[in-house]
């Protein structure tokens, strides 16, 4: 079976170990689009929410709407980033993608109508959004690494979280001195200036375009023994790669999409509303700025943590801990009157649910292999657009009609759970003897 990855490989041979691998400048690379995405993303919107709806005369719902639409959108496009991702690699995907996203976060400030909203943050949203999604920067790093996968993700999805940790105050002290307007346009800047640039000169499809191996190690010795799994990890060249036609058969693949799914309908739920509910209840912005920032603080060097242990924890087990531990979190979100109660879930919740982005990045790299990851992923997408839409919609419309999230976060809370009771009883398929694609690091037909 002839491949791209194969004539990558026969044109550029195997060098030597290098001192510094390249891997990580994908990391750092990632790292900035994590940081952007959260910086002017659906965490940062929540501050927009109050200020955008009273000023234009908008109900929470209504507000939601552009949100559920540009999910929808991101989501649909997942089938044709991901095999785009996988044929030609991330530079040109991410580059364009920072720089549409910049234009639509700067249309949002002349935003007067919902049609505007739609149109800003929806529609262009989404497709800039497209070229720096969890399918182009994760499934990127996948291909980079192997046996230290789990670092360098845990390592460039912390910048989820400084971007969280320092775009929060930023754009409460911008709403506060140049209004909402003003805000956008100055976080419409961001991508240009760091995003566009880095991933420009960074980012590359895979080790074997520049004739190196995942994780740098060097070229195998004919007839040298394979190497031993390392921390639980296979090695590079005994990773098994699932064809997307393959992985669709499995059950581990629709386990992981329903599990994930309960999840994500808390996940999403929650990061938009978070700041409003904690408001509502009579907390000032700034401490439920502030609890965010926390959550924030403590979610990076969880990454960090959870990215490591995953190199020696079953990922399925770190899953639904992560799971387990968000649905306590929340409970103490539920019960917060005080300030230290807001901060207290900001603890919970960041050490967490902020791994959410490793562990779910990493079981899929872990259960289907490298090689054809953005595919498989990218035509997973809609299928998880039941959680990316139905959290926020279904939040914002138990608050319309109830005048509380209480009645929704109250469900999310059953959902972490049943996903990571889920999760639990989902093993990694065996692999295919008649649809193997890469084994050892041969292709196969």
């Amino acid at each position: 079976m002839s491949t791209r990855t194969e004539q990558a490989t026969a044109a550029q041979p195997y060098k030597k170990k290098p001192r510094f691998f390249y891997g990580w400048y994908i990391v750092a690379g990632t790292f900035f689009a994590h940081w952007l995405g959260a910086g002017i993303g659906v965490p940062t919107f929540g501050q927009f929410f109050k200020p955008m709806s009273q000023e234009l005369g908008w109900s929470r719902s209504m507000t939601t709407l552009p949100l559920v639409a540009r999910n929808i959108l991101s989501h649909i496009m997942g089938p044709i980033v991901g095999p785009l991702l996988d044929r030609f690699g991330p530079r040109y995907l991410m580059t364009f993608g920072a720089i549409i996203a910049g234009v639509g976060t700067m249309l949002m400030a002349q935003v007067n109508s919902i049609w505007q909203f739609f149109l800003f943050f929806a529609v262009i949203g989404a497709i800039g959004n497209a070229g720096l999604s969890n399918i182009v920067t994760n499934a990127t790093l996948a291909k980079w690494f192997v046996r230290m996968r789990g670092r360098a993700t845990g390592i460039s999805a912390s910048g989820i979280n400084a971007g969280e940790a320092v775009m929060t105050p930023l754009v409460l002290v911008l709403i506060a001195t140049i209004g909402w307007r003003g805000a956008w346009m100055v976080m419409g800047l961001l991508p240009w200036l760091i995003v566009a640039p880095t991933a420009f000169v960074w980012m590359r499809r895979a080790p074997e375009d520049m004739g190196l191996r995942p994780d740098g190690d060097p070229p195998e010795e004919e007839g040298a023994p394979r190497r031993a799994a390392v921390g639980g990890q296979r090695a590079a060249q005994e990773e098994h790669s699932w064809t997307p036609k393959a992985a669709f058969k499995t059950p581990a693949l629709w386990m992981i999409i329903i599990a994930t799914n309960l999840a994500s309908l808390a996940v999403s739920g929650v990061v938009l509303h978070q700041i409003p509910y904690l408001t509502d209840k009579g907390l000032s912005n700034t401490v439920a700025a502030m609890s965010l920032t926390t959550y924030a603080i403590f979610a990076m060097p969880s990454k960090l943590l959870w990215g490591f242990l995953a190199e020696r924890v079953h990922i399925r087990y770190l899953t639904a801990a992560s799971m387990l531990g968000s649905a306590v979190g929340l409970l103490i979100l539920i019960r917060a009157t005080t300030p230290f109660e807001a901060i207290l879930f900001g603890v919970v919740y960041g050490s967490t649910r902020g791994a959410w982005s490793v562990v779910t990045s990493l079981i899929w790299a872990d259960y289907f292999g490298r090689h054809f990851l953005g595919t498989i992923r990218g035509f997973v997408a809609p299928f998880q657009l039941v959680s990316g839409v139905g959290g926020p919609l279904f939040a914002s419309y138990v608050y319309d009609t109830t005048a509380s999230y209480l009645l929704a976060f109250g469900i999310f809370v059953v959902t972490y759970l049943l996903g990571a009771l889920l999760i639990l009883f989902t093993k990694p398929p065996a692999p295919m003897k008649v649809e193997a694609a890469f084994v050892s690091g041969s292709a196969t037909t």
